[in-house]
């Protein structure tokens, strides 16, 4: 069968095209974050265009380096950025296995002490990967490219080797930030002391997406601070627990505010896409 000059054009760019989205490649105008179901824990990667990716904390379990198998193409073995929030294990596990299977460009911390199992695994992958640490502080950008990058909010000061009691309150809080206004909050662990702090120190905080602090316990994300942050959407990252995340009151306060939710243990994997 022969085709006219325009259909056969017309053909070879649809299947350019098709080759393109079974490769991997995806719309370089928007960035992509995925809220992944990884049961009680959070994991998170955020696709900032031009094979960027950041991993922000990693659950409990190797669940995540499955998830970001499936969403990255399989040539693309670098992860650019690794934030780890805080070492509990829910949310530092996971990383373990992304440093042994990935080539991790550089990991965010907060630098507090830890001297856990998964702590003491963690610190031996990174030596033996040679992976450039940066401690985290309130300040500091990070450039995604193409019209994004992430704001660090908290920790309000170096926190290297210092020894806290409870390491929620050493979470990393980070903003990610597109060119046109576009904005997603990630909270770590981060309770009620940190965002009193957050808004004494008048940080920016108004964000679109706000991921709600510790998998919806009712000792974060206060009605104070939801005003702050003014977001349109709430995710909640959490899953079977005897904890009661994520906690009624937490869900009324969310509801009171007007916001949408959005839950892992109810939807399973997450993904909103914000332009740049």
């Amino acid at each position: 069968m022969k085709y006219s000059y325009p259909i056969l054009i017309f053909l070879l760019t649809a299947n350019i095209l098709a080759g393109l989205a079974f490769f991997g490649f995806k719309n370089s105008d928007a960035v992509i974050i995925n809220f992944y179901d990884i049961g009680q824990g959070d994991g998170m990667m955020i696709e900032a265009g031009n094979n960027i990716q950041v991993i922000i904390d990693g659950g409990s379990t190797d669940k995540i380096v499955e998830k970001i198998g499936r969403d990255l193409p399989f040539y693309d073995r670098k992860i650019e950025l690794v934030i780890m929030t805080h070492p509990d294990k829910d949310h530092l596990g996971g990383l373990v296995d992304v440093l042994k299977y990935y080539q991790v460009e550089q990991v965010l911390i907060s630098g507090i002490k830890c001297e856990t199992a998964i702590c003491r695994e963690w610190d031996k992958m990174i030596k033996e990967k040679n992976v450039p640490i940066k401690i985290a502080r309130a300040g500091q950008t990070i450039n995604l490219g193409g019209g994004a990058y992430l704001g660090i909010l908290s920790p309000a000061e170096d926190l290297s080797g210092r020894e806290i009691k409870n390491d929620n309150d050493a979470s990393v809080v980070a903003k990610l930030i597109t060119d046109n206004g576009s904005s997603v909050l990630f909270t770590g662990d981060a309770g009620f002391e940190i965002e009193n702090e957050l808004m004494a120190g008048n940080a920016n905080l108004n964000s679109d997406i706000l991921k709600a602090s510790h998998h919806g316990s009712k000792y974060a994300t206060s009605s104070e601070f939801l005003k702050s942050v003014s977001p349109e959407t709430a995710v909640i990252s959490s899953g079977k627990n005897s904890y009661g995340h994520p906690h009624e009151e937490l869900i009324s306060r969310i509801e009171s505010y007007g916001a949408a939710i959005k839950r892992t243990d109810l939807e399973g994997d997450i993904k909103i896409e914000i332009e740049k």
